[in-house]
């Protein structure tokens, strides 16, 4: 069980040395307990929880929220230990995985730091020293100098303010320098070579809390005044933004010169520059893999005997699709208003055969405008059709589900405890049946009890207009035991008939659905782009609606930008 991050150790030489000698002294790793000042870049920070401030700020005040001191997600540790130190390194292992907050896998109030997971990080600090150091060309470009003797702490400091600014993401503290030149020096005073002397630094600043928290510092943090963020905590909110990893030597650079990062014209070209590297792709795997679920492909489960098509080569297909098709909003030339209607595919030759399309051959998607008739926008799209049903069947009321929250952004409530499900998936006899009925007569069956009538109204019609499309996307005309599919519903008194009449009712700019779709996206951004969460009616609200009123549903690339220039992402204030 995760403990929530309340105390950050202090650090210092005992500290310090702490993490070298963890062993040897018996220290212990563990963060948690009452909140402490941490000493750093700007001023005093005090850990806390990354609420919003007051409701009801206006988009143009000075309450641009906070964020709480952030430990790196797994994937963010990975690649910042590739970006860093130039070795891939293998985060399965750690004992404590990490937990979502929202959907999204960065919320830092969702991270806490165990014994074990610290005790993980510290081997690992260890595992990956020493793999650098058993490596001349990795080690050469940490070891810019090599220290003479232990006497030759000149060469020590330079190592450390170079290599350190990029480990702990800021420059390193005068202070810090002279605690970690006695680290190397003591070192080599004790036998170890000029190379055992600095892995012993890098040993300790990759166990350190710097390089496993992203912090963020308030010149009081007692107050609640609005401050921009440094130029180094800016790089790293970008960074790990797009690239869920350190900054590169680009973004360190600006950094360093001041407020020149914080300017409008240079977030908008960092964006356009980032999106356009190729480690760019992480933002589309990340964001659009958890909001649009398209993670969830990857571990779905079938029935072989309910969809025999359903193989490896056919699930990666979807997940590339669904990726590629938000890769068109954000860099291609559609537009989100267009999300429902888009007439956007992007399928091989395996896929190709689960939608019935000929002419479509290899391993890499093409992109195929009007593929066929029946499919359309991403209510179409083989892998959200598949992710949002179950095992055996389609599952109507989950489609519905999934729209209402994800992309409508409408919170549904828990089912009654004592609602009866609608399949005895128990009795495998049972779940054969199933395989086969007419899903839409028995959830009308189930509408008729009280307890599930509401929400069931509100659910099944979306899910309903899909049913053409089988648990795996297949397009069909009748069930498996040969009942014509009626794809007919009901939504806010409005009457449709399959996926294009829904497609063009949600898409339709005189309706509410397509501001609850565009605000919805936004409100998914900033949630990914903060790092916490956001409340109906606290502070944050304001700046999503009115980001999503100037952007107007255009291209996410566009959205993006707009996050990237709001006041909560570029300040904040103490607590």
């Amino acid at each position: 069980m995760k403990s929530p991050i309340t105390r950050l150790m202090k650090v210092d030489r005992t500290s310090l040395l702490c993490g070298v000698l963890l062993a040897a002294f018996g220290c212990t790793g563990q963060i948690s307990g009452q909140p402490s000042n941490m000493p750093g870049g700007g001023g005093d920070m005090v850990v806390g929880g990354g609420g919003s401030g007051a409701p009801g700020a206006p988009p143009d005040g000075t309450d641009p929220g906070r964020i709480a001191i952030h430990r790196l997600n797994n994937l963010e540790y990975a690649n910042t230990v590739k970006d860093l130190v130039g070795i891939t390194f293998d985060t399965s292992n750690f004992q404590d995985q990490d937990g979502k907050g929202d959907s999204f896998d960065n919320i830092a109030s969702e991270f806490g730091v165990t014994d074990q997971q610290y005790n993980d990080y510290f081997n690992a600090a260890a595992t990956i020293s020493d793999q650098v150091f058993m490596d001349p060309g990795l080690t050469g470009k940490i070891m810019t100098c090599t220290p003479a003797s232990a006497a030759d702490t000149a060469c020590f400091k330079t190592i450390i303010q170079a290599w350190g600014l990029k480990a702990w993401r800021r420059p390193i503290k005068d202070q810090e320098i002279t605690d970690l030149t006695k680290l190397g020096t003591d070192a080599m005073a004790g036998g170890e070579t000029a190379a055992g002397g600095v892995k012993q630094i890098v040993k300790t600043m990759l166990a350190s809390p710097y390089f496993l928290y992203r912090i963020e510092y308030d010149p009081d943090p007692s107050s609640t005044k609005s401050h921009p963020i440094s130029g180094y905590e800016l790089a790293s909110r970008l960074s790990y933004l797009l690239w869920s990893s350190m900054p590169d030597q680009a973004l360190f650079d600006q950094a360093a010169s001041g407020s020149t990062l914080n300017t409008d014209q240079a977030l908008t070209a960092q964006v356009e520059r980032m999106l356009a590297d190729p480690k760019g792709q992480t933002f589309t795997n990340r964001f659009a893999g958890q909001w649009l679920g398209m993670d969830k492909i990857l571990t779905h489960n079938v029935f072989a005997t309910a969809f025999p098509m359903f193989t490896p080569p056919v699930q990666q297909a979807m997940y590339k699709e669904g990726l590629l098709y938000f890769q068109d909003f954000l860099t291609g030339t559609s537009q989100m208003k267009d999300f429902f209607t888009a007439s956007v595919n992007f399928v091989n030759g395996t896929l190709a055969g689960l939608y019935g399309v000929t002419g479509v051959t290899g391993d890499q998607p093409q992109r195929i405008t009007n593929m066929t008739p029946n499919r359309q926008g991403f209510l179409g799209l083989a892998g959200f059709l598949t992710q949002s049903s179950i095992e055996y069947r389609t599952a109507p009321t989950l489609r519905g589900k999934w729209v209402q929250e994800n992309l409508l952004c409408v919170d549904i409530p828990m089912p009654p405890a004592n609602v009866p499900k609608l399949d005895n998936t128990a009795d495998p006899a049972a779940a054969m049946m199933a395989q086969t009925e007419n899903v839409a007569a028995r959830l009308a069956m189930h509408r008729t009890m009280a307890t599930c009538a509401a929400c069931h109204a509100l659910l099944d019609p979306i899910g309903l207009g899909l049913e053409n499309f089988d648990g795996i996307g297949q397009y069909r005309t009748t069930y498996p035991d040969g009942e014509t599919i009626d794809p007919s519903g009901v939504f806010d008194m409005k009457s449709f008939k399959g996926l294009k009449e829904l497609a063009t009712m949600l898409s339709n700019p005189q309706d509410k659905y397509l501001t609850e779709m565009t605000q919805c996206a936004t409100k998914k951004l900033m949630i990914y782009s903060l790092s916490r969460i956001i409340s109906p009616g606290d502070s944050d609200t304001p700046y999503v609606n009115r980001i999503a009123f100037d952007w107007g549903g255009g291209s996410m690339k566009d959205l993006l930008k707009r996050v990237v220039l709001s006041q909560p992402f570029r300040n904040r204030h103490g607590e």
